[in-house]
């Protein structure tokens, strides 16, 4: 039983709908972060906002992209 409830597309408010819709179109799967993060609206259109900058601009290649996921978890020891 999960303290916090996850939010399922069929059950979404439609702000909600709509913003899994774009992601989905985008190419990104609904996970479960995404469903927890969707108990506020506000909140998971800032994810989305996030997302959207880090994987749709493309001002910096892919490649340092990753290296910089890899460095910030390096440094926050977090196994990625």
């Amino acid at each position: 039983m999960t303290r916090i409830s996850l939010v399922e597309p069929e059950a979404a408010q439609p702000e909600v709908k709509a913003i899994y819709e774009r992601l989905q179109s985008h190419g990104f799967d609904i996970f479960n972060v995404m469903k927890v993060f969707a108990n506020d609206v506000q909140f998971l259109a800032g994810f989305e906002q996030m997302l959207y900058a880090l994987y749709a601009d493309e001002t910096l290649p892919a490649r340092y992209r990753e290296l910089a996921w890899l460095r910030t978890s390096s440094i926050n020891q977090c196994h990625y």
